[in-house]
């Protein structure tokens, strides 16, 4: 017995019937005619939550804020043209933090491309320089329905296994596009083979060889160590193997501040969370430059922390499940492909246990970390409303326990990692360090909000909130709660702390660009709730209650941002006399 069927509809039914199987349990469409048979299809699956987003480039930032909290591949469907362009931005930046995204793009039939057809341009690998895989689905092919099959597979091992990271599909269909419009009749024992269930294929996996006996000789042989924590989607065992890790050879951890590791319930005895102060020191690095570093996951945030790492003569070690090198110094010689809780855990097993190092040389990193964490404690945490670097600790005090936090880039991640102090409190960090842009941020945010149970914030300057008021709308259309602390430096704030700031006659043109637009109108157009905050106790207390709040919540800071430099300023030139005094005690 034959059954009617429409080939671009069946086609999709199948693909996305095999991804469910697979476990994507999530996928945002944007509305267009050339994708109808995918966009169907999706609809179509019970296992799926559909997300239908009007603008692209919105509906693939939701989709990676989705992806990073739910730590699953997300499907991102558009039409062909320009739509498909749109969705550059979230890749680039799933990309390289390697989140899974399964990009779905609609296109003409190859005999358009280059034709003058509308809406037809070439779609062939257009993300080929930030994507991990990508397949050209051509038109479909009834006679070869393994083959679609066989292709969501490829694409749930690459995104997630083998190479993680975004990866792209090109589907090409004829009209017509509707499930009613028949185009074929097809056996129904070939419908039920063709979606039985069939199991997936993986290759073994590469085992990593590393010598951990000959690295332990080298961690006994160098009392001089440090560690380093970058952005990672890292899990409670690696946190507990580190702390281990740490307390057994006497080094240091600096935990980003791109990372959760810096909040938590764990031992916080290791941590050097103010290393960014006095590492900027001059003085410092002479005296306290380490034998051996240790980075695991992300690139660091800062500057000064890149700087002190391209300059240190250590060895350098970097610690990542892919071999990505995150090193911008080129410096670091040796990358253990290996996943960092596995390194820790084999690392241990191979130690003697009950082996603990009294290290001299964290002794006195702890002391100068005591130094400036009191440094702070005076010019930061007691500065005036409504000094920006305070408002990270004041936001980290304040939040609910198991808060979700999306930090923005520019100054807010900067200002995180530079004062937010070491909190026994559970606190998720999200950011989108991978390209640093500051484009589809609230759209990110409302990802994570709309896949999670806990709170969630976004600590976020108003270029950023402007860049992407359109993903304001999801927060209507899909009725999330997220809190917005949004820091109104009135336009480039961060340039006030970079040397075009001595260029005062190019600095007000044409680099810092005040909106001059009343953001609360804006907020309010998208049905939000929006609080200009004017004191220190009024900001505590509207976090504080938050947690109630069932939509969009604004709490607008504006800040000063000239006057926000002098008094970040005055602490690091503060901490490096502090830091010059304990050296020339101990040299003395």
């Amino acid at each position: 017995m034959k059954l009617s069927i429409n080939r671009n509809t069946f086609w999709c039914d199948v693909f996305v019937h095999r991804l469910a199987e697979l476990g994507v349990r999530y996928a945002c469409i944007s509305p267009g005619s050339r994708s109808t048979p995918l966009t169907i299809a999706f609809a179509s699956n019970k296992s799926i939550n559909l997300f239908p987003i009007v603008d692209e480039r919105s509906s693939a930032f939701f989709a990676l804020g989705i992806a990073k909290k739910t730590k699953s591949p997300v499907a991102v469907v558009t039409t062909s043209g320009t739509a498909v362009a749109e969705l550059y931005p979230a890749i680039i930046e799933a990309y390289y933090q390697r989140v899974p995204l399964i990009i779905c793009t609609a296109d003409r039939p190859p005999a358009l491309r280059n034709s003058g057809a509308n809406q037809t341009i070439n779609q062939q690998n257009i993300f080929k320089n930030h994507i991990r895989y990508f397949a050209d689905a051509g038109l479909p092919n009834l006679k070869n329905l393994n083959y679609i099959n066989d292709l969501a597979d490829k694409l749930i091992i690459n995104s997630s296994l083998l190479d993680k990271g975004p990866v792209h599909v090109n589907f090409s269909f004829e009209k017509p596009f509707e499930p009613r419009s028949y185009t074929d009749k097809i056996e129904i024992t070939k419908i039920r083979k063709t979606f039985s269930k069939h199991s997936i294929i993986l290759n073994e996996k590469k085992i990593v060889e590393i010598d951990f006996d000959s690295l332990i000789k080298k961690l006994n042989s160098n009392e001089r160590g440090l560690i380093l924590v970058g952005s990672n989607n890292y899990n409670k065992d690696f946190t507990k193997n580190l702390v281990k890790f740490s307390r057994t050879f006497g080094y240091p951890i600096y935990a980003d501040g791109s990372s959760s590791l810096r909040f938590g319930s764990h031992s916080n005895e290791y941590f050097i969370d103010n290393f960014t102060a006095f590492a900027r020191v001059k003085n410092f690095q002479k005296y306290f430059d380490p034998k051996l570093i240790i980075q695991f996951g992300g690139t660091p945030t800062s500057n000064v922390l890149l700087e002190f790492f391209n300059n240190s003569k250590a060895e350098k070690i970097l610690v990542n499940e892919f071999g990505d090198r995150n090193d911008p110094s080129h410096t670091a010689k040796k990358i253990f492909t290996i996943n960092p809780n596995e390194f820790c855990s084999s690392l241990l097993k191979n130690v003697e246990k009950n082996i603990k190092r009294d290290s001299c040389w964290l002794i006195d990193l702890q002391v100068m970390n005591n130094k400036a964490a009191e440094l702070k404690n005076k010019l930061i945490n007691n500065a005036e409303f409504p000094f920006e670097g305070r408002v990270a600790n004041e936001l980290i005090k304040s939040l609910p326990k198991k808060s979700n936090l999306m930090i923005s880039n520019s100054l807010p991640i900067r200002d995180v990692d530079f004062f937010a102090s070491s909190n026994n409190k559970n606190i998720n960090i999200f950011s989108n360090r991978g390209a640093s842009g500051i484009d589809g941020i609230n759209s990110t945010a409302l990802g994570i909000a709309k896949t999670s149970k806990d709170p969630t914030y976004l600590l976020i300057g108003d270029l950023a909130f402007y860049h992407d008021m359109n993903g304001l709308h999801n927060a209507i259309k899909y009725k999330i709660p997220l809190t917005v602390i949004l820091i109104n430096n009135h336009g480039g704030g961060i340039f006030e702390s970079l040397p075009i700031s001595n260029y005062k006659e190019f600095l007000l043109e044409n680099f810092l660009t005040p909106l001059e637009l009343d953001l609360s109108k804006l907020v309010k157009a998208y049905g939000g709730k929006f609080i200009r905050i004017k004191n220190w106790r009024k900001f505590s207390s509207a976090i504080t209650s938050s947690k109630k709040n069932k939509k969009i919540t604004v709490f607008e800071i504006h800040t000063n941002a000239k006057k926000s430099k002098e008094l970040r300023d005055k602490y690091w030139n503060a901490v490096s006399n502090e830091v010059d005094l304990y050296i020339n005690e101990i040299k003395s």
